[in-house]
């Protein structure tokens, strides 16, 4: 019994981490066939040019919506000054940035700011509109307007981390004057620091995800896939800060060398960003994309010579428990003017069908492993126009009309398939019916 209940636990073990492996590769197949690096190059290169009037638009901000509140103005552009010590408020009221006088002029330029600023939001849409097919295609007057939106979040977003980072600092000063309770909140403020960002920026790529597509994903998806991105990011943020210091590229760079360094990670944070939004695709789309490989693994010669392949798309565990149906040897499968729109795929064994002509039931094919049937009676819209028997003791796959469909419309190599399968069989049927 515990041998059973250890092979079971085994099973389960496998299958969930063949499901995931599935969704690794399909997602990097995909994300190269999109040339979505192309997409993270433009997103890097967009953010870049946006950061000034992004920066730019939270200063002004800042600066009218703080003049009331004077310790908190000087904490906000402390908190500036440690990112750049040469950033501070004398600096930027010098060169014209603060305290604008005319407030026709200040709405001007904060439009324009954001003009400027959506560029970055427009590049994402374009990517995440490649990963996410659509019927319908947002105008660019839609796709301005949910830059626009989407932006002010983001804004709203840095106010919201600076203000809890600011936050931070006020919240110890109130704390009691004990060695125990300070010590506790200097070991748990780190972690606040990166908790509090993680959070936010997760939830803008969920909402990126989730929102920005005409067609949107399943929440869990996206959930899953915003998650496993921020803290990718993190991670590359890391890596970055360990093995990575401006001095190495100020060498070869000089005083650019700072800027490329921040480009290479905003460039691997949008290859992240957008392999994601394409896992998160694949996950929606698993047994449409399985299925599909699974067709190609029977008829390509290079692939079955992976071993990953194999393991991956040759016998699919969760395809067969959710699909498959074993057939006995005569057992008929559906008989001609049935009503039905199942798609049928032979994975082992062999189906004749036979059609009734002159009052007789005639043999007009024979269906073999890794053949489709049966699709004739959901493309025609029409019922059963022919009947199927089992050959031999046979496995089927059961594939319903909206994956059907979707295959259709994916790959090309499986619907000129379908179509000349449909001609071989119009054919043989035309004959068999003439005297």
């Amino acid at each position: 019994m515990p041998s059973k209940d250890s092979d079971n636990l085994f099973n389960f073990i496998l299958k969930y981490f063949q499901v995931f492996l599935q969704k690794i590769s399909l997602s990097l197949h995909l994300f190269f066939r999109n040339e979505l690096f192309n997409h993270a190059g433009a997103a890097a290169f967009f953010f870049i040019l946006s950061i000034p009037p992004v920066f730019l638009l939270l200063l002004i901000a800042f600066d009218l919506y703080l003049v009331s509140y004077a310790d908190a103005s000087v904490i906000f552009f402390e908190f500036i000054k440690n990112i750049n010590e040469n950033l501070d408020k004398d600096l930027f009221a010098k060169i014209g940035l603060l305290n604008v006088d005319t407030t026709a002029i200040g709405i001007f330029g904060l439009l324009n700011l954001l003009w400027v600023g959506r560029a970055i939001i427009t590049s994402i849409q374009r990517g995440l509109r490649i990963i996410f097919p659509a019927a319908k295609k947002r105008t660019p007057l839609k796709m301005n307007i949910v830059s626009f939106i989407i932006l002010s979040i983001l804004l709203l977003a840095s106010v919201l981390i600076t203000f809890l980072s600011i936050s931070l600092n006020f919240v110890q000063t109130l704390l009691p004057e004990s060695v125990i309770i300070q010590t506790f909140f200097q070991a748990l403020l780190p972690v606040l620091r990166h908790f509090f960002p993680f959070v936010i920026i997760a939830v803008l790529i969920f909402m990126a995800y989730r929102l920005v597509p005409p067609d949107k994903p399943q929440t869990t998806s996206c959930l899953i896939s915003a998650t496993g991105c921020a803290l990718s990011i993190f991670l590359v943020h890391f890596l970055f800060a360990k093995f990575f210091t401006v001095t190495q590229y100020s060498v070869i760079y000089g005083v650019l060398g700072s800027l490329i360094l921040m480009v290479l990670w905003v460039y691997f944070s949008f290859l992240l960003f957008f392999f994601f939004a394409e896992y998160t695709f694949v996950s929606d789309k698993l047994d449409v994309l399985v299925f599909e490989q699974m067709y190609l693994f029977r008829f390509s010669h290079s692939v079955k010579e992976k071993k990953i392949q194999k393991f991956l798309f040759n016998h699919p565990q969760r395809i067969f428990e959710k699909y498959a149906r074993r057939y006995k040897a005569g057992e008929i499968l559906f008989r001609e003017g049935d009503q039905g729109a199942h798609i049928y795929f032979v994975d082992q064994g062999s189906i004749k069908i036979f059609r009734k002509i002159g009052g007789h039931d005639q043999e007009i094919a024979t269906v073999r492993a890794g053949r489709v049937f049966g699709e004739m009676a959901y493309l025609l819209n029409q019922s059963r126009t022919a009947t199927a028997i089992a050959a031999t003791e046979s496995i089927l796959l059961i594939i319903m009309p909206d994956v059907f469909e979707e295959l259709l419309q994916a790959n090309t190599i499986f619907s000129r398939n379908i179509i000349q399968v449909l001609c071989n069989r119009l054919r043989r049927t035309h004959f068999a019916e003439r005297p």
